[in-house]
């Protein structure tokens, strides 16, 4: 299975559910999800001769170049493309975060993420494209193992605190202990 097929989700699907594209452009996804990586390019190539400014299309382009020939200047430019001829479809910004977990660059990965996530909150592919960061992101601790139980629970925490509403929570509980401790004291 791609790497690719795994950020969106589908596990072994053969059916690229929940994307909203042409049935030729979803021909050419299934390809490259089933692993004919070189089919794919060719038929999105093919569908961008017909219609330059498939946004979808050039997105998918993006990531057979990523995938196929590891060359991620051009896959990006593809992709950042994609994005500027329709920035309201997450197929741009998906694209753009492969690329960029691909090529060892986390961070601008995890904020194509964030963006494609505001774009479609509720998006069954952003869970698996978060879980894709999290495999590629270096322990907390770096000394210890990944699976090390202090890992392990850190990492849980990283993850419990990427939201704006669970590092309001967590606060609101340090202020509550705090005043309850200050309290009890005097």
């Amino acid at each position: 299975m791609s790497d690719f097929k795994q950020l969106l989700g589908l596990g072994n699907k053969s059916k690229c559910t929940g994307m909203d594209a042409s049935p030729s452009v979803m021909n050419a996804y299934k390809l490259l999800f089933d692993g004919e990586r070189a089919e794919a390019e060719l038929r999105f190539q093919r569908i961008l001769r017909d219609n330059a400014k498939d946004a979808d299309a050039l997105a998918g382009l993006a990531v057979c170049v990523a995938e196929g020939t590891g060359r991620f200047v051009s896959a990006t430019k593809l992709a950042t493309e994609a994005v500027r001829l329709n920035a309201h479809s997450p197929a741009g910004y998906y694209a753009l975060a492969y690329i960029h977990l691909l090529g060892s660059r986390l961070d601008q990965g995890y904020r194509y993420l964030l963006m494609a996530k505001k774009l479609a909150p509720r998006d069954p592919r952003l869970e698996s494209g978060f879980a894709l960061f999290e495999k590629e992101r270096p322990p907390v601790i770096e000394d210890l193992p990944r699976q090390h139980p202090v890992n392990v629970a850190l990492t849980g925490a990283r993850s419990f605190l990427r939201t704006s509403m669970h590092r309001t929570l967590v606060g609101c509980l340090v202020l509550e202990s705090v005043y309850l401790t200050g309290s009890m004291l005097v």
